[in-house]
């Protein structure tokens, strides 16, 4: 019922909409959504008699549009009820919950959140001793937990807000004396909510809280929350000029407009997560744990003792991990999260069964962690300060880590907690070493990234998780939304994002913001170079011809794009024009080998074999692995009668390593046609056991029916070989 009021809203039929809103209210029972039903169907009744009169009203337009915008809100608020009515879960049970025993108000919440701030900055200064002021801090640390955690939970599992709701929240969120972290939670669960269910309010909300607050904690959620609301609830945020408005203006600032690059180059690093995590868990970690060598994980891997009498292996293993590492502390400085596989193991803690737990802000001071980090002497430059300081733990994974350390015996805390003695000073370097590219990170980067991979945590790992949608299955291109495109793809920045897509092969995107640019700069080589890659690796050879030959316009002779351009040919069959290209580079490069056994293939597709053979002799002569040249030798030969002298040349191919199923698919062709029927099924056996399955053989064998047929094998045996088999 709810898809077709939206589908009838969507087409301008308001009458019939409004009558099934008004039949799936009625199976609701809430008298308050009735109550909005029932005048909304009241007001369009009136509206429909005076226009029916003729009576000529100027405000009709702006009526009429207010109508149907609260049609969809009243559908959308009555589909989340009913939707929750009968399910089980946390969230339905916590909805549930608050109907039957409301949360406290946000103005209460509000006054709560102040007191206890203030209570907290007054234990220093308190007459008593340090085991009091502990005890006194602990308590006002679980009332401010309780407190962040209803706010959460009552935003989450809100409908749209009231006009005094949304009041009481800017109320809240203008509060110089709550702390900052608080506030991000808010942030947090808005931006959950709006997944769940559109609200105007709560979109202004996130729009004020980044403008008017300062805390970067604070103002990047809110930005990452506009981007992921903007983008699910694109249809609805377009019935709200006032707000498209609003998020237009975001544009206008420079600073603005790269926090949004960033926010939406760390989301797309996020497809890059589950590869990552493989590589940890299958390579990297393996190889670590099997290495004698093995120090620390991620910080300082490897002791350069002396190698005397150990193995060689060991150290081509040392090299190999040290590569791996190397690759994804590169990828990590760019933002990718190369710690999901570490600590995803380490969430089953209490902790992580309430929701808002995984929206928070690393604090010291959070009940379940305060007596492990306040009771506890943590030095600096021991590996406990430094991963609570570093920049590239999200907060889930340094929650993580502490609650971790509550379980383990008192005496490996404190070894943990110590500093790096003098023979540690490798790793102290490697830690000092990121502390300083961390450093070199902006404020506002850092907490993006942090909140990011909280959120990714949450998707992917939260005990409850299968209740809601993972946003992390999309590919969360937000410049796709109309109303956020302007703002990621400004200036310079379309071309970052577009090279970012290129160079992690997501070639179909790559190419749709390339082919923008190409508009906008129709001048660069560059571009056309990229896109017509991008097109190429679609295997739309017409259109990768037509860039590069626009790039070879504006940068002629450019080697790297005439061997496109003659690689894109010979995918078209266009043997002859490929030959050309090949011909130009071969004049600047007549060494190249490539292009030699290029220009050799393409004159053996022309059927000029003699000349052909000529090109596959020298690089067969000159380079280091023949097999590719052996492989066209063979076929030139067998292709012009010369049938002993393919075999011999399929012969080197047979007893090498990297021998493939043409191979032997090939030899036992020559066989075949000199007819030595039982050398043809030797070969041909080795053929299709090297394919997955029978069909796959076949689908090989009878692609080459046609030339059998050409070389006087009679039809009826080319069908019997496979039964030979």
């Amino acid at each position: 019922m709810y898809t077709d009021i939206i589908q009838f809203l969507d087409q301008r039929r308001l009458k019939e909409a409004f009558a099934q809103l008004s039949s799936l209210v009625s199976e609701i029972k809430d008298w308050e959504l009735e109550s909005e039903t029932e005048n909304l169907q009241t007001t369009y009744r009136y509206m429909l008699q005076y226009a029916g009169e003729g009576v000529n009203d100027p405000e009709r337009g702006k009526m009429y549009f207010q109508l149907r915008r609260t049609g969809y809100e009243l559908a959308d608020r009555a589909n989340f009820l009913n939707s929750l009515q009968k399910s089980e879960g946390y969230f339905p049970s916590k909805f549930r919950s608050f109907r039957k025993n409301p949360p406290r108000t946000f103005q209460e919440i509000r006054t709560a959140l102040e007191s206890v701030a203030e209570s907290i900055e007054a234990v220093p200064q308190m007459n008593a001793d340090e085991n009091e002021k502990n005890s006194e801090l602990k308590r006002l640390c679980a009332q401010n937990e309780k407190a962040n955690d209803e706010l959460f939970d009552k935003i989450w599992t809100s409908t749209q807000w009231t006009e005094e709701e949304a009041n009481e929240a800017a109320a809240l969120l203008g509060s110089s004396r709550i702390p900052a972290n608080a506030l991000a939670i808010m942030a947090s669960a808005v931006t959950m909510s709006l997944l769940r269910l559109f609200d105007a309010r709560k979109f202004q909300f996130l729009l004020q809280a980044y403008q008017r607050r300062t805390e970067k904690v604070v103002t990047q959620r809110a930005l990452v929350g506009i981007l992921i609301a903007a983008y699910y609830q694109e249809n609805r945020l377009a019935l709200y000029p006032e707000l498209t408005a609003a998020l237009a203006l975001l544009g206008d600032s420079p600073d603005t407009a790269k926090q949004l690059n960033a926010i939406q180059t760390i989301f797309l690093f996020s497809r890059e997560t589950e590869k990552i995590d493989k590589k940890m868990r299958e390579e990297i970690i393996p190889q670590m744990m099997r290495s004698p060598r093995l120090k620390t994980l991620g910080l300082d891997a490897f002791i350069n003792e002396d190698m005397e009498d150990k193995n060689p292996e060991w150290e081509k293993e040392m090299e190999k991990i040290s590569d791996d590492i190397q690759q994804l502390r590169e990828l990590q400085m760019e933002g990718a999260d190369t710690y999901m596989s570490t600590f995803s193991q380490l969430k089953g803690y209490p902790f992580f069964r309430q929701a808002a737990h995984w929206f928070y802000p690393f604090d010291r001071h959070t009940p379940d962690i305060a007596s492990l980090l306040t009771e506890k002497k943590i030095e600096e430059w021991s590996f406990v300060s430094f991963l609570l300081d570093s920049p590239f733990f999200c907060n889930s994974d340094k929650y993580s880590f502490c609650l971790t350390l509550n379980r383990l015996p008192k005496s490996q805390v404190e070894i943990l907690g110590t500093p790096i003695g003098e023979k540690g000073e490798r790793t102290k370097e490697s830690m000092n070493k990121l502390l300083t590219e961390g450093a070199n990170m902006t404020k506002e980067s850092i907490t993006s990234r942090q909140y990011i991979h909280d959120l990714y945590r949450f998707f992917k790992l939260w005990m409850y998780r299968n209740e809601q949608h993972d946003i992390f299955t999309d590919k969360l291109s937000f410049w796709k939304c109309p109303f956020l495109r302007p703002l990621l793809l400004k200036g310079k920045y379309s071309k970052d994002i577009a090279d970012h897509l290129f160079a992690r092969d997501y070639f179909q995107e790559a190419a749709e913001l390339y082919e923008g640019l190409a508009k906008e700069k129709p001048g660069e080589a560059g571009i056309w170079q990229r896109l017509g890659f991008s097109y190429q690796k679609m295997n739309r050879y017409e259109d990768a011809i037509s860039a590069y030959r626009q790039a070879d316009i504006l940068k002629s002779d450019d080697i790297w794009t005439l061997k496109r351009l003659g690689q894109c040919y010979k995918k078209t069959y266009d043997y002859k024009t490929a030959l050309e290209y090949f011909r130009r580079i071969e004049t600047v490069q007549p060494d190249n080998l490539n292009i030699q056994l290029q220009i050799g293939q393409c004159l053996a597709m022309m059927h000029d074999y003699t000349k052909a053979l000529q090109y596959f002799f020298k690089v067969e002569y000159l380079n280091k692995t023949p097999d590719n040249a052996r492989r066209a030798i063979g076929w030139c030969y067998f292709m012009t009668g010369k049938y002993e002298d393919a075999l011999r040349f399929y012969e080197k191919l047979l007893h090498t390593p990297e021998v493939r199923t043409s191979d032997w698919l090939n030899a036992g062709h020559v066989h075949l046609v000199l007819n030595r029927v039982k050398e043809a099924l030797e070969c041909y056996r080795e053929a299709k056991k090297r394919t997955a399955t029978h069909d796959e053989f076949m689908s090989l064998y009878l692609a080459d029916k046609e030339l059998l047929l050409e070389k006087g094998v009679a039809e009826e045996n080319i069908y019997l070989i496979p039964d030979l088999l």
